[in-house]
């Protein structure tokens, strides 16, 4: 190759990078973006339904010494959350546990009133359906209403973590 020939090819080459559409800033912008990207999407607001189960049916009420199951169904508008943790709570007021004589369950509403607290069942990951199921150690023995409900600690984006609204299970004498 020639002289002249080299010299022109390296004047074209470098007349065509001096004329790029890419600025000097542009490498810190495609950094910055790439950063943006590698972050998990924020959370999305969810929705979050509570229910109650009695061999696989739903249920509002049942005779005492019978277990209920709790359901917890977590979505947004994506679809199920797939990733988090659910923890079932339910009533509580002060004094002794596991006393019969002295229950500590109590209607949502003594958590409502501050005459009771929240205290927590257990803490279940969500499936791929963001469903997860909970109960209470035993079946209570004296007719009453029991206030539950749940709190959504979600993971990496997907859906936000929340709590769902409370709800009473009522057990009744038996007939």
């Amino acid at each position: 190759m020639k002289i002249g020939t080299f010299v022109a090819l390296v004047i074209s080459g470098l007349a065509a990078t001096g004329c790029s559409a890419q600025s000097p800033a542009e490498p810190a912008a495609a950094a910055a973006a790439a950063d943006q990207r590698a972050r998990p999407a924020p959370a999305s607001p969810g929705t979050y339904d509570l229910s109650f189960l009695y061999q696989g049916v739903p249920v509002q009420t049942l005779v005492v010494g019978e277990r209920v199951l709790l359901k917890a169904t977590v979505s947004d508008a994506d679809g199920p959350a797939t990733r988090g943790t659910v923890t079932f709570q339910y009533c509580s007021r002060p004094g002794p546990t596991q006393d019969i004589t002295r229950v500590d369950e109590a209607p949502s509403a003594e958590c409502d009133a501050g005459s009771a607290k929240w205290a927590t069942l257990q803490s279940v990951e969500v499936n791929q359906f963001g469903v997860a199921f909970g109960g209470m150690g035993g079946a209570p023995q004296i007719p009453r209403s029991i206030g539950f409900r749940f709190l959504f600690r979600g993971k990496n984006g997907g859906v936000a973590s929340g709590e769902s609204a409370h709800l009473d299970f009522t057990w009744t004498a038996i007939q």
